[in-house]
């Protein structure tokens, strides 16, 4: 009857978790490589001179697979919206588990993104800890280093392709080739999203997901 993230004393207990390996994981593994090019590709793709998926709540402008919905149509929308929720939530109720560990985007992002880095750089759990507890020499720093690097740069890729669904890829990519002033909101809107998500990935990790996702 305890979180095991959370030590007897209400201290913060860091889980090291062990490498997986098996025919299930390696499954999980290409599931989310279709999951990961789906979700980086879908900004990119057009019908007609519009975005696949658009859900900008700035213009009230949304778009799923091509068609528009503007306030008028909010009410086919939102019945639209509505009822993939209740598939989702009914699916999750009924297939927790499989939800959590193969589709869920927390879990996509933490074990098959962001800790498979960090077991190239850093090693197992073993290598994890014995790093934890090592004194601060040129390799600890380089290694902490690179993997944070790593980690916001991901963010930021992640935070750049979630707000493309908002304003559209068009928009995010003039934050590269138009003057800084004339994106100044988009651009700190970025910066914070990608500070969030790497607190998320590098800090908060399973505490997260054991609020957001309780299977």
């Amino acid at each position: 009857d305890s979180i095991g993230t959370i030590t007897k004393e209400g201290n913060r207990h860091w889980i090291f978790a062990k490498r997986p390996h098996g025919l299930l994981y390696n499954m999980r593994t290409w599931v989310s490589i279709v999951y990961l090019i789906v979700f980086v590709t879908l900004p990119w793709i057009k019908i007609h001179d519009e975005p696949l998926f658009l859900f900008n709540i700035f213009e009230r402008k949304f778009i799923l697979f091509g068609m528009i919905f503007w306030p008028q149509d909010f009410f086919v929308f939102m019945l639209g919206m509505l009822t993939f929720i209740v598939l989702v939530v009914l699916f999750t109720v009924v297939f927790g588990r499989i939800f959590c560990g193969w589709v869920c985007p927390q879990t996509i992002f933490m074990e098959m993104v962001f800790r498979k880095i960090e077991y190239w750089i850093e090693g197992d759990a073993t290598h994890q800890i014995a790093l934890v507890k090592s004194s601060w020499t040129g390799e600890k720093i380089l290694k902490r280093a690179s993997k944070y690097i790593i980690f916001y740069v991901i963010s930021f890729i992640i935070a750049s392709t979630m707000l493309s669904y908002i304003i559209g890829m068009d928009e995010v990519l003039k934050f590269a080739t138009e003057p800084v002033s004339k994106h100044k909101g988009g651009l700190i809107a970025l910066a914070i999203f990608s500070a969030v998500f790497f607190m998320v990935y590098a800090w908060f990790r399973e505490q997260v997901c054991l609020i957001v996702c309780p299977y």
